[in-house]
């Protein structure tokens, strides 16, 4: 019976085996048949990935690729059975690759409803940038006022910093040059060159050793991972995976951006406090406390030892100065640690506990931690309760103090030397607790035998650890907290373990361990002294019982004392603050009043200025005005006078021209004050410049037998310059000299280049002397302000109105020039002036004409002339019909417009075209014209003729669609030079 038993057994046994052998086979089956169908469920996407800063990095298949964007494509792997398959490029290249359908995804690019037809945004975002202006260090002509930015020269990238750039100039009204580059590369190294005056960059770029500073914030706008327009699929994939990241981790974003973006252009860009405190202090002198490693020591050589020494130098070179020599100094206790920082004796002290209310009680300020420290108790027994706990501290060590006064204020205290005496009155049950360094506990423990009998926790409050300086010294605390901020945060943990202190036993120690060895001799000992002491203890009882009654009386009059101290001194305090706030409020209405008392002064000197300008401007605009009416009137009285009527007309014209100096000179003055003028260097012959502006006065010269002295030493001839401007400049201080040198007079003019700052730069000298009459030390000191001359038109019969110097000094620094005046009473003026320009090369030679061309035949030409002005319609009709011409009017752009849609398509040759007039305007009316269906009108020749006459208004005339551009007054040669010209192109 039991050996059937057994056999059936056995079969079941076999039948269990064989089952089992096929259920492994199978699965291995299925294991290697289900890997490759997870392997092909991979979707392999195409990402566009091209380098930038803290954002992506390593862009060449096998380099180590880092950054946010690259972290944060990785991240999505979890959510998505995403294979990345990496296109390298520039950004600008990645974009249009996206557009056309060959890549798949492309970070960073920020929302715009536009692209919306070309690419596909997911609902979130994958972070947010913000946007800063950056300049050039040296640059100070841009500021931290939008303002500042008017006529400079803006680079930024396309897409969306293009975008920030057009809102934030709109936004503020400014006029600017943007200049967009498809390469962040190629954008800054433009700013290094030059050729911009500021960029727009995200704010966690660093540019480190490059030059540039922020000079204003951009504004922020959030960045999408983008998605190939033909791929739905991994847009889908997308919003699923980031709607489950942002839901697991709420914090995820932030958390990238302070991994990445921790060292950005705000944290490792120095104040300018800051950077002076550096450059002050060649030497930082810190205080330590001895016998506190890991922390600091002083070794056996006298020499700083612990984390400390590794510490300071470490904060310096994150801030990027190494050659400040560290010096230290051990003090035995933190009293004397502290007074030493009170007398000035050290700079900062370590280690402090970071805690402003501790170190206010000091007029003390904390750094930032440097490390969050643990403290342990040590107490014998059973655990404590830590609200009524005797605390036993190491008075030498005042870090403990504090942190005992930050968390257990109301405890009792007992102060010993050292460590030690703190834990054997803990042994000896006279405290309760000690309070210790979590890093120091294991070495404390082990010093001597008796400490066995004590247990160890850990305190739940940590404590920060750092430096404190002197309130006074704020700045060098800053510098601290801005090298802490830099560095590695575990930097001070890592290397406290390489100075833990080692403890060596001592003979007594060794003892102490083997206590068996003097037991016998310490049992007969220990017999006699109990003995005694009981003896001792029984008459000192009483004693003691009454002592204690007088010591608990005492001890509550000490507690009502502290309690009213205590009050005295929160009134005294707030007195203090009261008398404080008092005087900062003194201190304010003084300050305002002076204030107020400056600007009424500075108003009435203005208003004073301007009234002797609108004086003098009344008298020097009467002047030419009645020459033109004078000389007009007695015209009319003897008409058939020819010879003296025609004498008549040059002096009227000559006083037209007066009149046009004048109000060009107020015109010019009003452009410069708005920051309308912009200086345009191009490549110019220097020399052929000065002649031209010296030949100007030729006439005047040889009227007046002046004697004209020029010597030009110029090494480079050919130069980048403003030919305007600096003719502007040149004429206007030559027309003093030859207005002001009496007859027989000499004028000199001096021009020599001297060596320029850069290697491919030169710096023009221009003097400029006279032996004319001279100006008063006083008037100098005023000379470049506005509406200032010496004496007015009357007193010397000297048209001007005192703004010519004043333009001269402004052009000239705006040019980053420099100019001076010497001048005395009687004998004569020299003005110096220097600005620096670029060397260029003589450019090829032009081929010049000696044909002389033929008087152009205008006949049969037809013009038709929009201008809303009868009397000026009138003289450019009798003008142009004199040259041949027909000529029809239009009042305004309305009629234009009608009257050329209405014409045969080239019935009229030309439109000349005012600029301001009612109804339609000239630039709205060219734009209509050169939008007409038909071409040819489309096509006509528009010539602009306008008041407008300064060089942005023909700029933005030929900007909306005009040929050229023609100044009022009327230049009879200048125009038909103009038309000659244009005629004969559209024939070409």
């Amino acid at each position: 019976m039991r050996h059937g038993q057994r056999i059936f057994l056995n079969k079941i046994k076999l039948l269990f085996c064989i089952v089992a052998f096929f259920a492994c086979l199978a699965g291995t089956f299925r294991i290697y048949y289900t890997a490759p169908v997870e392997a092909n469920a991979e979707k392999v996407v195409r990402v566009g990935y091209f380098v930038e800063e803290g954002f992506q990095l390593g862009d060449q298949d096998g380099e180590v690729k880092s950054g946010y964007g690259y972290d944060f494509l990785q991240r999505l792997k979890l959510y998505t059975n995403w294979k990345y398959e990496y296109v390298y490029g520039p950004y600008g290249e990645l974009y249009d690759k996206l557009v056309k359908g060959e890549i798949d995804l492309l970070g960073g690019l920020a929302y715009r409803p536009e692209r919306e037809a070309v690419l596909s945004y997911p609902k979130n975002p994958m972070g947010a940038s913000q946007y800063l202006f950056f300049k050039r260090s040296s640059n100070n002509h841009v500021t931290t006022e939008p303002e500042s930015l008017n006529g400079k020269r803006i680079g930024t990238l396309t897409g969306a910093h293009a975008k920030v750039v057009e809102k934030y100039i709109a936004t503020h009204n400014i006029q600017a040059t943007v200049i967009v580059y498809e390469d962040l590369k190629e954008r800054n190294r433009a700013l290094k060159n030059g050729d911009i005056d500021v960029m727009l960059a995200e704010a966690y770029n660093t540019f480190r050793d490059m030059g540039f500073e922020v000079c204003l914030e951009g504004g922020t706008t959030d960045f999408y991972l983008a998605v190939n327009k033909a791929r739905p699929d991994i847009l889908a994939d997308l919003n699923r995976a980031q709607h489950r990241l942002y839901k697991e981790n709420q914090n995820y974003i932030s958390d990238l951006s302070r991994k990445w973006f921790k060292r950005t252009v705000f944290t490792s860009a120095l104040s300018p406090e800051e950077r002076q405190w550096l450059e002050n202090h060649h030497t930082f002198r810190v205080g330590y406390l001895n016998h506190y490693l890991p922390y600091c020591d002083t070794d056996a050589n006298g020499e700083v030892t612990g984390v400390v020494k590794d510490l300071v130098p470490e904060i310096f070179k994150a801030l990027g100065y190494t050659d400040i020599d560290v010096q230290y100094k051990g003090y035995e206790t933190g009293v004397d640690l502290t007074r030493a920082l009170q007398n000035n004796d050290i700079d900062v002290i370590f280690p402090a506990l970071s805690n402003y209310w501790i170190t206010e009680e000091y007029d003390m300020l904390p750094s930032d931690p440097v490390i969050n420290s643990y403290f342990n108790i040590l107490y014998k027994g059973d655990y404590p309760d830590m609200s009524t706990a005797k605390i036993a501290i190491a008075s030498r060590l005042g870090v403990l103090d504090d942190f005992r006064a930050v968390y257990y204020p109301d405890n009792k205290v007992i102060y010993f030397d050292s460590d030690e005496e703190a834990m054997d009155a803990v042994v000896r049950g006279e405290a309760d607790v000690v309070i210790v360094s979590g890093l120091r506990t294991e070495f404390l423990l082990h010093k001597k035998s008796s400490y066995s009998v004590l247990r160890t926790i850990q305190l739940p409050d940590d404590a920060s650890l750092g430096f404190a300086g002197m309130n006074a010294d704020a700045v060098g605390v800053s510098v601290l907290n801005h090298g802490i901020t830099l560095m590695d945060k575990d930097f001070t943990l890592t290397r406290s373990y390489a100075y833990m202190p080692h403890l060596e036993m001592t003979p007594g120690e060794f003892l102490k361990q083997n206590i068996w060895i003097p037991v016998g001799a310490i049992l007969v000992i220990s017999s006699l002294i109990v003995f005694f002491i009981y003896r001792e203890n029984s008459r000192n009882r009483e004693h003691l019982d009454e002592s204690e009654k007088q010591i608990q009386e005492i001890t509550v009059l000490n507690s009502i004392l502290q309690d009213r101290q205590l009050r005295l001194e929160e009134l005294t305090a707030a007195q203090d603050v009261q008398l404080e706030k008092t005087k900062v409020l003194n201190e304010m209405l003084q300050s305002q009043h002076k204030k107020l008392e400056e600007a009424r002064e500075a108003a009435d000197v203005a208003n004073q200025a301007k009234t002797s300008f609108l004086f003098n401007m009344s008298h020097d605009i009467r002047t030419p005005l009645n020459a033109i009416i004078g000389f007009t009137e007695l015209e009319e009285r003897d008409p058939d006078n020819v010879e003296l009527n025609k004498e008549y007309r040059k002096k009227v014209k000559l006083a037209s021209y007066q009149l046009l100096d004048i109000l060009n000179n107020v015109l010019e003055m009003s452009r410069i004050e708005n920051k309308k003028v912009v200086i345009d260097e191009e490549l110019e012959d220097g020399i052929k410049l000065l002649n031209a502006c010296v030949a100007v006065f030729e006439g005047e010269i040889k009227k007046k037998n002046l004697k004209l002295e020029v010597s030009c030493d110029l090494q480079h001839r050919y130069l980048y310059l403003d030919k305007t401007h600096l003719s502007e400049v040149v004429m206007n201080i030559v027309s003093n000299s030859v207005k002001y040198t009496p007859e027989g007079g000499m004028i000199q003019i001096r021009v020599k280049e001297l060596p320029g700052k850069k290697a491919e730069q030169c710096l023009v000298e221009v003097s400029i002397k006279d032996t004319g009459i001279g100006m008063s030390e006083e008037f100098v000191a005023e000379i470049f302000e506005q509406f200032s001359r010496a004496r007015n038109t009357s007193q010397s019969g000297i048209q001007g109105t005192g703004l010519g110097m004043a333009i001269v000094k402004n052009l000239v620094e705006m040019m980053n020039g420099e100019i001076e005046v010497h001048s005395k009473l009687g004998e004569g003026t020299e003005i110096v002036f220097r600005t620096p320009h670029r060397i260029g090369e003589k450019p090829s030679a032009a081929v010049d004409s000696n044909v002389q061309e033929a008087a152009p035949d205008f006949s049969g030409k037809r013009i038709l002339l929009v201008e809303d002005n009868e009397l000026n319609a009138e003289i450019a009709t009798a003008i142009l019909e004199d040259s041949g011409f027909k000529v029809e009017h239009a009042c305004d752009g309305v009629e234009c417009v009608d009257m050329l849609t209405k014409a045969e398509a080239g019935y009229y040759d030309m439109i000349l075209m005012d600029i301001q007039m009612p109804n339609l305007n000239g630039y709205e009316a060219t734009r209509k014209i050169r939008n007409l269906d038909d071409k040819a009108k489309a096509n006509i020749i528009i010539v602009a003729m306008t008041a407008n006459a300064f060089k942005e208004d023909k700029e933005r005339a030929l900007e909306v669609g005009m040929n050229d551009h023609l100044a009022k007054p009327i230049d009879v040669k200048k125009m038909m030079d103009t038309l000659t010209y244009l005629f004969k192109k559209a024939e070409a």
